[in-house]
């Protein structure tokens, strides 16, 4: 097949320092052909390739792409036990199911004819009918695929990537997505809410298991703050071991009985009992967040040292990928890293364009936050809103001012919360025949997974930033850069609070540039992207300033 000018010119460099054992970490915007241009780079190195991407609905372009460079070749994708089970509910842990008690546990021969998504959906109707599990028959899938999709907690994580009969070492390794790497850690996290512990009761059956819970959410109601923000907790709710094994047993005598009935849904007392699992590891630290308790770790290290894997083949993309600087320093990448920037290298702009205006009226900045300026931000998204020739997308630093400022936003709109679905969204964007205000936070649901193109052009025409989304200089921020000062230095501020920020940023931007057709109109609402750092960093040299 034909490649674009950048792949014939770049290929056979980056080929040969795959070869060499480097790592090679390729910037390059979307709608530039990454994904076939990996898989080309993976199969001339290695001659099969494992594609690590964020969610299930990544696999299909890998799919697509690897049926245009060869439709011959054999295909193969992993999903977890709480996605691939016929009897599971969407919201399901994969340690709710107790696969022992199941009548269908046996694995068949499958081959993927089609989009990922839709095979999966057609092997649990049929493994019903025929008594299959979908799960265990993707597992065995893998074993001759040339190409297999998975999600980072198969990579990234030890006890997931375990469960998998795949050396990596065999196969080249293509990271998606990768300016996200470095929240893997929050796969891992565990939360003790309000509303798990009531679920829980409400589920249980023992008198005894109620009374356990209700006292935790006494415990837990006297111990967390309402802020948006990581406040470190010197204590959690207590749990003696008698406790333990009580909740434990009912825990078992639910998921029991779930498959009994063919019918599984999420147990919410597992989510407590691996709550307090998770804190006995002593490598988990407590902290409020939202009225929530959530354990997040520090050590990352354990998530990336299999980066410096020197037998693994590996390849980092992204349209926004972090700086080599942070790579090393943030991530602790130690081996040789071969750094492409696309468009530097080839002097070439290779996506669609966007005009930036800068609102020199209005910010986000903590000490001048008011309900004068939350007006202030709805009369801008007002404006956008009704000059807008498509849908408009609304960004901000926290779901707090998101609220705030959408409450007086009354339009068409979808504001995400925690329950926010992506194939949701997509599905009344596409059907809806007058525009919408899409608002989201940064790093997001939908700032990071919505692909709402058309005929391959972006349904997206503004892209509104309400603020600067610096990340909170929290408790966790400040333990965390402790944690890390001695490889970062004097430059906490550019690699924890500005570099994220950017990135952010530049993704909201990419959901209204899908392809090199795409033209967006970019508000920048906060007076503080009015600085030479950001307007070099965002290419805005020419952006129009504006006031209301």
């Amino acid at each position: 097949m034909e490649l674009r000018d950048w792949q014939r010119q770049l290929k056979d460099k980056i080929i040969q320092y795959a070869k060499e054992g480097f790592l090679i970490a390729l910037n390059s915007p979307t709608g530039s052909g990454k994904t076939l241009f990996s898989l080309l780079i993976g199969l001339s190195v290695k001659g099969k390739v494992v594609f690590v991407v964020r969610t299930h609905n990544e696999y299909y372009p890998v799919y697509r792409d690897l049926k245009k460079l060869n439709s011959s070749m054999k295909f193969s994708f992993i999903v977890g036990k709480s996605t691939a089970c016929p009897f599971a509910s969407k919201d399901v842990d994969s340690e709710d199911i107790n696969c022992k008690y199941c009548e269908i546990r046996n694995a068949i021969e499958i081959g993927i004819d089609k989009s990922p998504l839709e095979k999966l959906e057609e092997l649990k109707k049929e493994a019903i009918q025929k008594g299959f599990c979908p799960y265990y028959s993707l597992l065995e899938a893998t074993e001759d695929a040339d190409v297999i999709a998975i999600t980072y907690p198969y990579f990234f994580i030890e006890k997931y990537r375990s469960l998998l009969n795949i050396d990596f070492t065999e196969y080249f390794i293509v990271i998606d997505e990768a300016h996200n790497i470095d929240k893997v850690g929050e796969i891992e996290e565990k939360v003790l809410s309000d509303f798990i512990l009531s679920m829980a009761i409400k589920q249980s059956r023992s008198k005894e298991v109620k009374s356990i819970l209700e006292r935790l959410r006494e415990e837990l109601k006297a111990l967390v703050y309402p802020d948006e923000k990581y406040i470190k907790l010197e204590k959690i709710p207590t749990l003696t071991s008698d406790e333990l094994s009580i909740l434990a047993d009912e825990y078992e005598e639910l998921k029991k009985e779930n498959m009994k009935l063919k019918k599984i849904t999420r147990i919410y007392l597992g989510s407590v009992l691996r709550f307090f699992a998770t804190y006995s590891t002593g490598l988990f630290i407590p902290f409020s967040f939202s009225n929530k308790i959530v354990l997040k770790t520090l050590d990352i290290s354990q998530y990336y040292s299999i980066l410096n894997d020197e037998r693994l083949s590996i390849l980092l993309m992204s349209g926004t990928l972090p700086p080599k600087e942070y790579l090393e320093k943030v991530l602790g990448i130690t081996r040789k890293i071969l750094y492409v920037d696309v468009e530097k290298e080839v002097k070439k702009k290779l996506t669609g364009s966007y005009e930036c205006r800068i609102a020199l009226d209005v910010t986000s900045k903590y000490d001048l936050r008011s309900d004068v300026m939350w007006k202030k931000y709805a009369s801008y998204l007002l404006k956008i809103y009704y000059q807008a020739k498509n849908h408009v997308l609304a960004v901000f630093p926290s779901y707090e001012i998101m609220r705030k400022v959408m409450d007086l936003v009354n339009v068409n709109k979808i504001v995400e919360d925690e329950r926010t679905s992506i194939d949701e969204i997509i599905k009344i964007v596409k059907e809806s025949e007058e525009k919408i205000i899409i608002a989201g936070v940064a790093r997001g649901k939908i700032t990071e997974g919505v692909e709402l193109t058309q005929d391959s052009k972006s349904l997206i025409s503004d892209v509104v930033l309400v603020g600067v989304p610096y990340p909170p200089e929290d408790d966790y921020m400040k333990m965390f850069s402790q944690k890390i000062a001695d490889k970062i230095g004097g430059k906490y501020r550019d690699f924890l609070i500005a570099i994220p920020a950017l990135i952010a940023v530049k993704q909201a931007i990419g959901r209204a540039i899908r392809s090199v057709n795409d033209h967006a109109e970019v508000w920048l609402l906060d007076k503080r992207y009015d600085s030479l750092w950001w307007k070099k960093n965002l290419n805005c040299f020419n952006s129009t300033k504006i006031r209301l």
